[in-house]
């Protein structure tokens, strides 16, 4: 199942701000990775991955 990255963090009922926490970002830079998730490192797919406990494929390279 491919997911954005804002339906994958709704699914899992994460806001945009405990997002930017995990990532150490501020929340406007985790906007603009929702917007446009390519922007987003490796490291921070990864990261986000795991905290939501999806597949990173399954959202950063959906198609």
């Amino acid at each position: 199942m491919n997911l954005t990255l804002k339906q994958a963090r709704k699914i899992r009922d994460k806001s945009q701000k405990e997002m930017a926490k995990i990532l150490d970002v501020n929340i406007q830079t985790y906007r603009k990775l929702e917007k446009k998730p390519d922007m987003a490192t490796i490291a921070q797919a990864k990261q986000i991955s795991k905290f939501l406990d999806v597949p990173y494929d399954e959202i950063f390279f959906a198609i």
